[in-house]
């Protein structure tokens, strides 16, 4: 494998919108669920609503708030691939091959494929699709329709390196032998590959996208396989109606999904409280002893999404330099107290960065908890390397003392009550006067991208699997110091060769060795706990508010194998799919 194939990868989803930090969505985006129990759970999680007895008629709808723009108007599009803003709602029209599993590591579950084989060293996929699929207009959905989007996806074939020596993705144009067979003929392994296709990529039919441009065509009526099919739209409420001939299975009393904008944060939950909207994407800090407390039929969940917000560590300049330094800062935090301060449920991952749910299999098993401090070995490590705190609060060392900021952006409401709280416990702990420094988006962003910062708040282990998690520490991707992009490496940090290796072994590791993807997982899990290039906080995911006075079925994070969220293809299909009447 080459350095195109994994630069590429993220520079494609740039191109279509998305980009790297497509994979680093808002801590605190989505949805939640209700407990069959009927009772409070554990605050880490979310709690569940207490009263599950029904107290609204049900008409059939389910009514979502959605994230909307600063003008609180959708935007009447569904392309997903241009045409301006996409409306939400887009995940209940269009699916992928596969979707993505919270559990077993982010493992791939077939969805509108089957299955996929990879043969000639993992330069060939072959796809075997369901045949009991059709488009909502009632065409049926055939390998066509793959060879189609996958065709624009990865464009033209060719064998021939350009003017940089990179090599087109496919070696010869995409085969269909039969309708349900789809023949993917890459110029080097791609064993990944599925991985960002189910992220963000879904099947659009060939019928009717063939002659539009897709970049800029604004799609005013989507034409999907999943479950929803637009009734009407308007600019503060989408309505899909449930199409009955959908290939999976949904209740047969939901008829429609209306989505209506969120606002902030106080106005959605009084609508949830009152009972006009079912369910929301978000929740602000202390909504499990706020708003889950305001009505018995309240409760809030957070599911956890496999990638990690953490505290990246400068490994090229400053006193960060010093693993012994990172490793006690590290140390010196109790992210659990910082958990409980946040307020909105989300759990604290493994040292290494991975969830610990999610990840239960895969992790080794000094690793298997949530990180925990060490206050005597964060001084030790100090004291080792030769580093004092001195009277000023500043690491010093030769003479020479070094003052430390923490950079964080200031657009999160969460971070903001968190962060102070983490360089609170750095003084208590360690003497060390760490300055809390937030800054606007436009600020923050380009000088933690060329690697201004020795501290800084950002995404440090992506969604989707082993590979994905650690992908952004490739020496592939390793950026000078100035350079304006870091894809994510933004301590430049430069893992072990060994670390590297594992990397990329997994590339060209068919999916179904699991022992062997686990194996080198474990070797790059063992590097980030040696080198500590940053300091794990959460495990990013999505909370959500709820009530059951109309309906009942939403799931804890540790009874699915999804995400439940209103954006993400395939998740909510999945969760609309949970939803049952609530009884009276």
């Amino acid at each position: 494998m080459t350095q195109r194939m994994t630069r590429t990868s993220f520079d494609r989803r740039s191109i279509l919108g998305l980009g790297a930090a497509a994979l680093t969505a808002s801590a605190l985006a989505a949805c939640g669920g209700e407990s069959d129990t009927g009772t409070t759970s554990d605050p880490a999680g979310g709690s569940g609503a207490r009263a599950t007895e029904g107290t609204i008629d049900n008409d059939g709808i389910l009514r979502i708030g959605a994230t909307v723009a600063t003008s609180n108007v959708f935007p009447e599009n569904f392309n997903v691939f241009g045409g301006g803003d996409s409306a939400p709602g887009n995940a209940l029209f269009w699916e992928t091959l596969f979707r993505i599993s919270s559990t077993d590591g982010s493992k791939l579950v077939p969805n509108l494929a089957e299955s996929v084989e990879y043969t000639e060293g993992g330069k060939v996929a072959t796809y075997v699709l369901r045949d009991d699929v059709t488009w909502n207009d009632g065409e049926k959905f055939t390998s066509k329709d793959v060879a189609f989007t996958y065709g624009f996806i990865f464009e033209e074939p060719g064998t021939t390196p350009d003017e940089n020596g990179n090599l087109p993705w496919l070696a010869k144009a995409i085969e269909t032998p039969d309708e349900k067979t789809v023949v993917v003929t890459y110029n080097e392994p791609q064993y990944t590959e599925d991985l960002p296709l189910s992220l963000y990529f879904p099947i659009y039919p060939e019928h009717i996208y063939k002659d539009l441009d897709r970049q800029n065509y604004q799609d005013r009526d989507p034409v999907g396989t999943g479950p929803g099919r637009l009734k009407k739209f308007a600019g503060q409420q989408i309505e899909i109606e449930i199409r009955d001939d959908y290939w999976g299975e949904i209740a047969p009393e939901l008829t429609e999904v209306h989505l209506v904008p969120s606002g902030t944060a106080g106005n959605i939950e009084s609508q949830i409280t009152k009972g006009d909207v079912d369910w929301s994407q978000g929740g602000a800090p202390g909504v499990v002893t706020n708003f889950v407390t305001m009505e018995d039929h309240n409760g809030y969940y957070y599911y956890p999404d496999g990638s990690t917000r953490g505290i990246i560590m400068a490994t090229h300049k400053g006193p960060t330099q010093d693993v012994a330094v990172r490793r006690a800062l590290r140390a010196a935090a109790d992210m659990n107290i910082v958990a409980e301060a946040a307020g909105i449920a989300y759990t604290v991952p493994s040292i290494t960065g991975l969830d610990t749910g999610i990840y239960a299999s895969m992790l080794k098993d000094e690793f298997k908890d949530s990180m925990m401090p060490d206050l005597e070995a964060a001084k030790k490590e100090l004291a080792d390397a030769g580093w004092t705190v001195n009277e000023a609060g500043n690491l010093e060392k030769d003479g020479t003392e070094h003052p430390l900021k923490l950079h964080i952006q200031n657009d999160n409401p969460a971070e903001m009550t968190t962060m102070p709280i983490v360089v609170d416990q750095w003084s208590k702990n360690l003497g060390l006067k760490v300055a809390f420094t937030p800054l606007p988006p436009d600020v923050f962003g380009p000088a933690q991208a060329k690697g201004d910062y020795e501290l800084s708040l950002w995404t440090t282990n992506a969604a989707g699997g082993a590979f994905q998690a650690f992908t952004m520490y490739m020496h592939t991707k390793i950026y000078e110091i100035g350079d304006e992009t870091a894809d994510g490496n933004y301590g430049r940090w430069k893992m072990p060769d060994a670390a590297n290796d594992a990397i990329m072994a997994i590339t060209t590791t068919p999916p179904d060795q699991v022992e062997k993807i686990t194996e080198n997982c474990q070797i790059l899990q063992q590097a980030v706990a040696d080198e500590a290039p940053y300091i794990p906080v959460q495990s990013n995911g999505a909370g959500g508010m709820f009530t059951t006075k109309k309906w009942s079925g939403l799931k804890e994070a540790s009874d699915i194998d999804y995400f439940p969220r209103v954006d993400g293809y395939n998740n909510l299909i999945r969760t609309v799919t949970d939803f049952t009447p609530s009884k009276a």
